[in-house]
């Protein structure tokens, strides 16, 4: 939607016509209202209950006809389309009723098709279906949906991953867990780790919705339909590099016990202002020069020994980092603790990090030291082997031996130490666990740190 409203309004001088906008986004609340003002004939033109209008999740605007009136609404339908802005009125005629609105509809659309092909049947309309999938990714509640719109979200998300689920109804049934399970996404993992994964898999099949610019940090704490605004776009980004960003975060109440004194380092941080596909909550350098991250924990899987074929269609034998030995062993992810950073190379030197240096990872209560043992996709931050994230207490292997291919968190905080790792600490897996305990200690504590009981 941001990069539809910018690219249009930037088109438009050359027609001698400019964009004015009168509506963009509602809230809930705002919806109701306009609702009812149709209803009591406060207003004449048509607006739909609650979770029927695509306005509520930033994905509609109304235009002021007169700034367009020379071009004429004929010419300037094409214009929009070639922005992804398409009307909800089938003739280009100025005196119809919502002539004004325009809808950015993205992979929203695939909902729509999916009910007007019958696939489901329990909205009115393919519409209002298709408005509800784009509400509740938004973070928003449907009625139709339940209270918690997580679930029609991953309902949601199926669809458009072109799964036959029946209706989306928020409650996921038999036919949404099997299409989970064909994603290698088991169905009983809790909630937040599922919408993580869906929102992976979304990531990848629609790059172009989720990354049309630059977010800061601060924007995983404002709404999406917020930043529509380019204005807002653009405080935003100018407050997260800023030191009062820094001043304002908060690591998360579960893990300041253990933070110890580091949670007043935070607030002298010097924040990073990069754009990743899952945005960290907090990314920037302590005063020390420590990176310290405040993500979601993706799995990463390369060098388990034994995962060639157990479920993660990701894994590769081999990690960056090896052992100092003969066969040059990588680090195994079932049996070593270890996080990834992203390509470029110079990415992580840039902060004094160099393969092998050590991190503290605290999750709620749970400490684990780990070791900088691969790179990452340069869009992505805050991965982890099976064994960290065993560490952490959430096991990713079945019984059987396959893996659970899900991430975890939020708030999962990841502190690297620069230079703490030496290449004589790799001579074997027994060595190097035992210098990361012995040096991660050492740095965690010193930082003001404190080990759990």
């Amino acid at each position: 939607m941001y990069a539809s409203i910018v690219g249009l309004r930037a088109s438009l001088p050359a027609y001698k016509a400019s964009l004015v906008l009168s509506d963009l986004y509602r809230s809930y609340d705002m919806q109701r209202q306009a609702h009812l003002d149709y209803v009591t004939g406060k207003k004449k033109a048509y607006s739909p209950p609650p979770g029927g209008s695509m306005h509520e999740a930033g994905r509609a605007f109304d235009l002021e006809l007169d700034q367009i009136k020379k071009l004429g609404l004929p010419a300037f339908w094409p214009i929009a389309r070639s922005f992804n802005l398409v009307p909800i009125i089938k003739s280009p005629d100025m005196s119809l009723s919502e002539a004004w609105h325009f809808d950015c509809r993205g992979s929203h659309d695939l909902v729509y098709d999916y009910y007007n092909a019958g696939n489901g049947t329990n909205f009115e309309s393919a519409y209002r279906a298709m408005a509800a999938s784009a509400i509740v990714s938004t973070g928003q509640k449907v009625d139709d949906l339940g209270p918690d719109p997580r679930t029609g979200y991953i309902q949601s998300g199926l669809i458009r991953l072109g799964q036959k689920i029946g209706n989306m109804d928020g409650a996921i049934g038999p036919k949404s867990r099997h299409a989970l399970a064909g994603f290698n996404i088991d169905p009983a993992l809790p909630l937040d780790a599922i919408v993580v994964e869906i929102e992976r898999l979304l990531q990848k099949q629609f790059p172009k919705e989720y990354f049309t610019h630059s977010p800061s940090t601060l924007e995983t704490d404002i709404p999406t339909h917020l930043l529509a605004s380019t204005m807002l776009s653009n405080v935003v980004s100018a407050f997260a590099a800023s030191p009062a960003f820094a001043a304002s975060y908060v690591p998360p109440a579960a893990s300041r016990k253990v933070l110890g004194g580091i949670s007043q380092l935070v607030a002298q941080a010097k924040v990073i202002n990069q754009a990743f596909k899952l945005p960290p909550r907090m990314l920037a350098t302590l005063p020390g020069k420590e990176l310290y991250l405040d993500s979601e924990l993706q799995l990463d899987t390369d060098g388990w020994a034994n995962g060639r074929g157990k479920g993660d269609i990701y894994w590769q034998p081999d990690t960056t980092l090896r052992y100092r030995d003969a066969k040059k062993t990588s680090i195994d992810s079932n049996r070593v603790p270890y996080f990834v950073l992203p390509l470029p190379e110079s990415w992580p030197t840039q902060f004094g990090i160099s393969l092998g240096d050590y991190a503290a990872v605290v999750y709620k209560d749970e400490l684990s030291f780990a070791v900088f043992a691969d790179r990452g996709p340069k869009t992505k931050i805050g991965e982890g082997s099976i064994e960290l994230m065993r560490k952490l207490g959430e096991e990713r292997l079945r019984s059987n031996g396959t893996v659970i291919n899900a991430g975890m968190g939020p708030n999962v905080i990841t502190i690297v130490f620069p230079g703490s790792g030496k290449p004589e600490h790799r001579a074997s897996e027994a060595t190097l666990l035992q210098s990361m305990a012995g040096e991660g200690t050492k740095r965690f504590k010193a930082l003001g740190g404190v080990l759990p009981s």
